[in-house]
Formats: structure tokens, C-alpha cells, sequence
């Protein structure tokens, strides 16, 4: 199975946006990648991406709850297709969201965690802590990631967040972004876990999904890469011991 949790601890760093970029960029020829909204504060990727909200997440929560399911069934159920990956869009409204997450996430990430390394879940969780209901997705996952701000008062929010996340047998690195005054390694040190990728502040006039196909987001695509690389390599083999990446092996 490949399920990666994509989420935040404060403010709005672009979790949402290394999501679609993890999709975007994912190095295993052949598997699929579905991007799954399960954002309990509601969603806005089927706004940006112009797909809608339906047939989404709210369809496989009633859908899961009433028969098994394959993940096969998920997509021809939940997802949209979105150029060469799929998407499965939550509803806007954080009632409904979180209502649906609160019945099926378990259900949902059962599915994907028993998924045969056929399809990359990339799982969009929003602010994750031990008490969301998006939990069960963490729970099920090879890798947590926590994207984050590279200020002292975001960083400051991590260490304590991470080891209640391990506590719950989770597997947690960190995605900085720019700016920051520290290093990977002295990030990562500060924190508590592996940081694997800095990506780069992108500057533009435009800030949805669109503008990310513009010259200004080069260096953040190449920072992309570079996580999903990591977290793609645990398709084929176990995952390695690793307390931080070389900071020359980290695009800035």
C-alpha cells in the first residue's frame, strides 16, 4: 500500500498544494494517484481544479458505510480524473465534511491501506492533530507529512504535535517553507523529525492552483520532485532509517 497524509499544525502553509504537486510529480510509473480531500474544515479543491464536489467524498462516505469496498470502487465512485491523476474533492461546507469523515475515514483508510501498491493515496488532511477525524488516513499511512512554516512561531508548534503523532504509531517528517533562518539539519533537530523537503516561497501575481504551470513555481516544482522521491521510494522496498536529508540534497 501507498498512502501519504499531507497536513499542517497552523495557519495555511500549502499542504493543499503539495498535494496536487505530489500528484503531479509522482515517480513510479503505472500506479495511479488520487489526491483525497478529507479536510475537516471543508474543501476547495473542486472549486479550483473546476471538477465539483460531486460524485467526492460525501458519495463514498454513504457509499462505504452501506457495502465493502474495493479501490477500484472508491474511484469510480468518489473520484474525478484531473489530467493524468484523480482527485476526490470534499464538500466546502465543514459541517459535511466533517460529519462524513467522522462515519467513513475509518472505513476509507482500510480501503487504501489493504490497496495492493496499485494507486498513490495522497490524502489532504488540513490541520492534523490526534483529535481529527481524519486520524484513521494518519493512522494508515507510510509517511505524515507536516507542512510548515519556516518562522520560530510555527516551527515553535511542531515538536509536541509530532511526538503526539508518533505516540499514535504515526510515521511523521516535515516539509518546510520558505522563508526560514535555519537549516534542514537544524530544523530538523529543533523539531523532532525528518525534514525532507524546503520548498521555495513562490512570488506571483496569481495564487490558485493555475499559476502553478508558471515560470515563477520552477524552483518549487524541482523541490517537488525531490519529495516525492522520498516518499514514492517505500513502493519498492522498506522504508530507511533516515533522521534528516543532506541540506545539499534539499532545493531551495
Amino acid at each position: 500500500m501507498t498512502v501519504t497524509v499531507i497536513g499542517s499544525v497552523a495557519g495555511a502553509p500549502g499542504a493543499t498544494r503539495l498535494a496536487v504537486g505530489l500528484a503531479a510529480a509522482w515517480p513510479v510509473e503505472g500506479m495511479r494517484r488520487v489526491v483525497v480531500e478529507a479536510d475537516p474544515d471543508g474543501g476547495r479543491l473542486g472549486a479550483e481544479l473546476g471538477v465539483g464536489v460531486e460524485p467526492g467524498l460525501m458519495a463514498l462516505a454513504l457509499a462505504v458505510r452501506s457495502a465493502p469496498m474495493t479501490p477500484d470502487d472508491l474511484l469510480e465512485r468518489g473520484a474525478t480524473d484531473v489530467a493524468d491523476w484523480f482527485v476526490v474533492a470534499a464538500p466546502p461546507s465543514a459541517e459535511q465534511a466533517h460529519s462524513a469523515l467522522v462515519h467513513a475515514a475509518s472505513s476509507l483508510a482500510d480501503v487504501m491501506h489493504r490497496d495492493p501498491a496499485r494507486t498513490a493515496w495522497i490524502v489532504d488532511v488540513g490541520r492534523l492533530s490526534t483529535r481529527s477525524p481524519s486520524m484513521a488516513f494518519a493512522r494508515a499511512a507510510t509517511h505524515v507529512v507536516l507542512v510548515t512554516h519556516g518562522s520560530f512561531p510555527h516551527l515553535q508548534l511542531l515538536p509536541h504535535r509530532i511526538e503526539a503523532l508518533r505516540s499514535a504509531e504515526c510515521h511523521v517528517d516535515v516539509v518546510v517553507v520558505e522563508p526560514t533562518s535555519w537549516s534542514a539539519g537544524e530544523i530538523a533537530d529543533f523539531v523532532g523529525a525528518d525534514v525532507i523537503g524546503v520548498l521555495p516561497e513562490v512570488r506571483a501575481r496569481r495564487d490558485d492552483l493555475a499559476a502553478m504551470s508558471t515560470n515563477a513555481w520552477r524552483s518549487w516544482w524541482a523541490a517537488v520532485d525531490d519529495v516525492a522521491a522520498y516518499v514514492a521510494r517505500d513502493t519498492t522496498g522498506p522504508p530507511q532509517d533516515l533522521r534528516v536529508l543532506p541540506d545539499e540534497a534539499v532545493r531551495s
